[in-house]
Formats: structure tokens, sequence, C-alpha cells
């Protein structure tokens, strides 16, 4: 910490008195056993693994957290271990040298083979639904001694426009008026869907506020690129003809617009939750193509961009004025199950910088609200040129900054203690940026 001087530096002694807050994890699930967890799992004082509900909430044997997907307790499930191989190291330990520009072309060339190997991505895909809450988790929870990580797995394994898809055909097969398919398609159709989506989200937002959980970090997500895959197809079905360009783009925007409303019951549900957002990996602006749930506008809700270190924004990450700010996302090492370690790179990597970060500034002071602990995090960012029409504060997170404000904020007033905190605490030091930047497209696993 850089401070210019040190004149509200015991204010510093409070914060290794607090208990520490819950940083809710809505992701594939997490290793709790790993070695980096240990001690910062969240555990319910209320509950015994018995097979009942013993604090009578609806969810039995909730120790840990709970399986939304599958309806049960398995916070993760181990039997996917034997995915991760010494070429899926690899794949990830290449990919974060190409995005640092200090891959070689030898290199370079068995990752571009190995992502046209249609075999090996499925197992990329396959282990990201294993690893990816985990490493997820690792990020929350790292430095920060208080911290306790609960659970709240939701594995999507089916995209449901597919299932629209197998109607829109059968709805042809009868004959129907193009029009009404397409009217059909965009009010009820994907409307339905929407709404399905966002139902999903409701009871995890319940969970949060019923177990008091401070911070939820989502990274995850629904963006415009998975919407147009689906939606192509159903498109070329009813035109019989070239895709539709402009159609497929409306409806894409219409759902993940739908959507995003649906979702919203996620954070009105736990006021008193601040849900950490990832902006998405298409390198897109969401301002204008929209990501669900990352685009959900609330005082208890903070979008997060990526960067490459702290000298540019990361040539993947989705940015526009609904994503507050940036935080690193680039080749950040963490958790994976099995007490293994893997370096990853993505906004869903940024996002939980962030969620640590609200979990240490509530730390600091607990009497903080979500919308007070947004307002310290985006009133500390260290200003860039780079992010200055990407991300609305034009910033990346400064962690030392925001809880020296934190701190402060028990004895001042939050403008006063942000204030304070701009003068007292300089930017981070940021490398040097490589002589050679590369764009390339990160597999995300989620």
């Amino acid at each position: 910490m850089q401070f210019k001087c040190l004149f509200f530096g015991s204010l510093f002694l409070t914060s290794s008195l607090s208990l520490g807050a819950t940083i809710g994890i809505i992701d594939s699930g997490v290793d709790i056993k790993h070695s980096m967890l240990e001690g910062k799992v969240w555990t319910n004082p209320l509950e015994r693994k018995n097979r009942k509900d013993d604090d009578n909430n609806g969810y039995k044997d909730d120790i840990n957290g709970w399986n939304f997907f599958g309806n049960n307790a398995r916070v993760i499930d181990y039997k996917h271990g034997d995915l991760f191989t010494p070429e899926v190291e690899k794949f990830f330990s290449l990919q974060s040298k190409a995005l640092g520009g200090t891959i070689t072309e030898e290199e370079l060339q068995w990752l571009r083979e190995a992502t046209q190997d249609i075999e090996f991505v499925g197992q990329l895909t396959k282990y990201g639904n294993y690893a990816h809450g985990t490493h997820v988790a690792g990020i929350a929870a790292k430095d920060n001694p208080g911290a306790k990580i609960l659970t709240a797995r939701l594995i999507p394994v089916e995209n449901p426009l597919e299932g629209l898809l197998r109607r829109v055909e059968r709805a042809m097969d009868d004959g129907g008026d193009v029009n009404e398919i397409v009217k059909f398609i965009i009010k009820q159709g994907l409307g339905f869907i929407a709404q399905s989506q966002g139902d999903a989200f409701g009871p995890i937002g319940q969970y949060m506020a019923m177990q008091n959980v401070e911070v939820a970090n989502a990274s995850l997500g629904t963006s415009m690129v998975q919407a147009k895959l689906i939606i192509t197809p159903i498109v070329q079905l009813i035109t019989q003809g070239e895709p539709n360009e402009a159609l497929i783009e409306e409806l894409a925007i219409f759902f993940i617009e739908e959507t995003v409303k649906a979702q919203t019951q996620l954070v009105t549900v736990a006021p008193n939750t601040l849900f950490v957002f990832a902006a998405g990996n298409d390198g897109t602006n969401n301002d204008k193509f929209p990501v669900a749930p990352a685009n959900i506008k609330a005082d208890n809700a903070i979008s997060v961009a990526a960067t490459q270190e702290r000298f540019a924004l990361a040539s993947f990450s989705n940015w526009g004025k609904k994503v507050e700010v940036a935080a690193p996302g680039v080749a950040i090492l963490s958790s994976v199950p099995d007490q293994n370690m893997l370096e990853l790179s993505g906004t869903s990597q940024a996002a939980p910088f962030v969620a640590n970060m609200a979990a240490q500034i509530l730390d600091a002071n607990p009497s903080l609200t979500p919308l007070a602990v947004k307002t310290i995090i985006m009133g500390t960012v260290d200003k860039k040129e780079f992010l200055a029409d990407k991300v609305l504060t034009g910033g990346v997170v400064n962690m030392e900054r925001a809880l020296f404000a934190a701190e402060s904020s028990l004895l001042l007033s939050l403008e006063e203690a942000i204030a304070g905190a701009l003068t007292m605490v300089d930017d981070v030091p940021s490398l040097e940026a490589p002589s050679v930047l590369r764009s390339w497209t990160p597999i995300e696993l989620r």
C-alpha cells in the first residue's frame, strides 16, 4: 500500500476484528477441499449431514451451499477429475503466453491446431464445467483470511433455445404462416424462455438473502454470440434462404434484453447482497450488444471488464458504459479441483477480484450498504486513458485505496472517505506493456 502519509494508519486496526464477509459463488461448483480454500468455506451452523432439513429452510443438508441445477447439496462432482490432462494444462499455459506476448511461433502453431481439434475442445469445455467455479472461488478468497465461500451451483446443460428450434420445425411442418411464426418466436417463444431463464435465478437470490450473503459473484451468462448460434438456424428454417442478419441480430438483442429483465429478480430479492457480474468475453460493446446478467442495472449490482495487467483492456473483454469498472483478468493463477492450480483468462477472472475486494471492504466496515461498497469500488479506481471510453468509471479497481476509504468511512462521510483515499493512496504500479500484444480469444471455462 503506497500511502502519501500515515494520518489514517490507526484506522486499519479494526479490519482484523471482523468476522469476515460471506461470498456466494454462483457458478459450476466449488472444490471445497482445495488447500487454497482451507478455512474459507462457509458452513451452515444449523445443518447436519443427515438427509434432513434441520433448519427448515427447504434445503436438505445444505452445509456448504446448494446445487440449484441438481436440486441437492452436492456442490461439486469429483468424477470429472480425469479431464485434467497434460495437454489441457499445456493449452492454458500457452494461452496465457499468447495473451502476454511471450509465445513462440512453434507454441502458437500448437495452440491453433489444438483449437481445431473438435474432440479436444470438447474435453476443454467439459473440464470447464468442472473447474470454473473452483478457479473463481480461489480468486474471490485470495489473501482474505476472513472470507467464507458459499457455493450456489448452477450448470446449464442444454441451451433452452434448442427446444424452441424443435417447436419451430414442427410449426413449419404443419404449414404455419411465416409471419405468424416470426411473431410467435419474438413475442411468445423467446419471451417465455427468457422468463424461464430469469425464474431459475430467483431461488438463488432468495438463498443468498436467506444466508445473509454479503457479496455474490456470477461469472456466467448469455451473450449475443451464444444467442445468435441458436437463433440463426431458426431464421434460416423460416426464411428458407440465406441468413437474414438483421433479423437474427434483432431477435438476439430482444432475447438477451428480455433475459436481463427476467434475471433482475436475482438482485431484487437479495437487496443486502452486492452482485458482481463478469462483463463477457466477446470483445463487444455491452451498450449495443447486451449480455445477461451483466447488463442488470441496480444499486446492488456491478459489472466488470478485464484488463491485461494494468496497461490495456484485454483483447477479449466486453466493454461499454454499462460496465462499471475493470480488473485484471489475463493469466490469473488460481485453484482448480483436485489440488491443482491453473492460469486462466477472462472477465470470469476479473469479476471475483472485485468480489474479493467488496468482501474486504465489508470486513473493514460491516455497516456499509451494497450501494456504499459499490460507490467505494467505483470512486477509488485508477483512471486509465485506455479505459476512458470503455467502462463507466474509466478505471481499474484499486484494492488498497478502496480499503483505505472503507476504513476511513468508520469516522468520515463516504464522500470524504473516498476523497481522502484518492489523496492518500497512489495508483497501483503497472508493468510495462510487452512489445507484442496478440489478439487471442481465450476458451473460457464456465
